[in-house]
């Protein structure tokens, strides 16, 4: 291979490149919109619309509203003086949960009797609904203990030694905030990377056919090699300062912890873009348009991302579709950057997923070329 053919040809992707300015502010957009992401997509229940009925009007019903409207989940916004009222506010969509506190509810506390209160929840989204419900059962839990421990003191006994207690000694490793949003920002940015890395090479060699410029490349004396080094080698440059972009706003915006080392990942990255890059070339040379180029980046990209285990954890899935996981890179690239950035671990945890990415883009990429070859010849 000629140092000298492939730097032309390099610096002719780079001039054509930058000439194209809206595919410019593609690359760098793709990485700054994981923060609209990670503002916008949340499993995270918070400030969820509630109504309030609260028929009692008693010391005890103030004390359990209160202890709901402190929990972030919930946020009060119609005190209602008929239950009926919160069917309309369901229909119309203003709250999504309700608490209904019957009229004998403070009395039956007092007596030692049970005290029932409904909770009524806006079900059209189940994953919402079900957190919400999981948040308004501890918290009901907590308060019947609570008020089981004050009716024992005041009956005179020392309830804090004769009551059995299990303590629940909770340690959540890795992320003991569960802040959803850096789960999100890191898969948005593995995302963004297989995107780019396999849309912005078959795009290039389509826009090639189709300004008629590939039949030129025929006669020219290189080989499929140069080409694809050439047009890969500038577009991964290019899409490391959209990745910079993108790590360095996830850490500063959103706080996600880097706990690992960075040249890892962006070594990494590098074979996750090798990787990416084999698909979108096998693309380019497969599509005669952008049309079809579009139309087989859909029919690749959502299995590749929906068998990583972004959306859905991988467990959950039936086991044909666990074995089919294994062929898709992102599943590789989104462990390695849990991993570094959240686990802290290094290559001797992440060799495997360091090795698949590099086999999947040298038999990607040697794919690439025996097709590139055969289309120049």
């Amino acid at each position: 291979m000629s140092n000298r053919r492939l730097a032309g040809l390099m610096r002719k992707e780079f001039i054509q490149f930058f000439r194209d300015k809206a595919l410019v502010i593609l690359i760098l957009y793709t990485f700054i919109e994981i923060a609209i992401c990670g503002w916008a997509l949340t499993l995270e229940v918070k400030n969820m619309p509630t109504a309030v009925y609260d028929g009692d009007r008693s010391a005890e019903s103030r004390a359990l509203i209160n202890a709901f409207m402190r929990l972030d989940s919930f946020t009060l916004v119609e005190q209602v003086d008929n239950p009926a009222q919160i069917d309309d506010l369901m229909d119309e969509g203003r709250v999504q949960f309700a608490l209904v506190i019957p009229a004998d509810f403070g009395r039956d506390l007092q007596r030692g009797d049970p005290a029932e209160v409904q909770l009524l929840l806006d079900g059209s989204n189940s994953s919402i609904a079900g957190q919400a419900l999981a948040d308004a059962s501890g918290l009901l839990q907590d308060y019947s203990e609570q008020v089981t421990l004050v009716r024992v003191e005041r009956s005179g006994q020392a309830g804090h030694t004769f009551l059995p207690r299990v303590k629940n000694l909770v340690r959540i490793w890795y992320m003991p905030e569960l802040k959803y949003v850096h789960f999100i920002m890191l898969t948005m940015l593995a995302i963004s990377v297989l995107l780019l890395g396999v849309l912005v090479p078959a795009a290039g060699i389509v826009r090639e056919k189709e300004a008629g410029t590939f039949e030129q490349l025929m006669i020219t004396p290189v080989s499929g090699a140069e080409l694809i080094t050439a047009k890969i080698l500038p577009m991964i440059l290019v899409k490391m300062v959209g990745l910079t972009i993108g790590v360095v706003m996830s850490m500063w915006l959103f706080g996600v912890p880097l706990r690992g080392s960075l040249l890892l990942f962006y070594a990494i990255s590098l074979l996750m873009f090798l990787s990416s890059s084999g698909i979108g070339v096998l693309m380019g040379t497969i599509a005669q348009n952008m049309q079809q180029t579009l139309l087989l980046a859909f029919f690749v990209l959502f299995p590749l991302a929906f068998l990583s285990g972004t959306m859905v954890p991988i467990s959950n899935m039936p086991p044909f579709l666990q074995w089919l996981t294994y062929l898709s890179p992102l599943r590789y690239y989104v462990e390695a950057a849990l991993g570094i950035f959240l686990k802290g671990v290094g290559l001797e945890i992440l060799w495997p997923q360091t090795l698949a990415l590099a086999i999947y883009g040298m038999v990607l990429l040697g794919i690439s070329a025996l097709r590139f070859r055969k289309n120049l010849a």
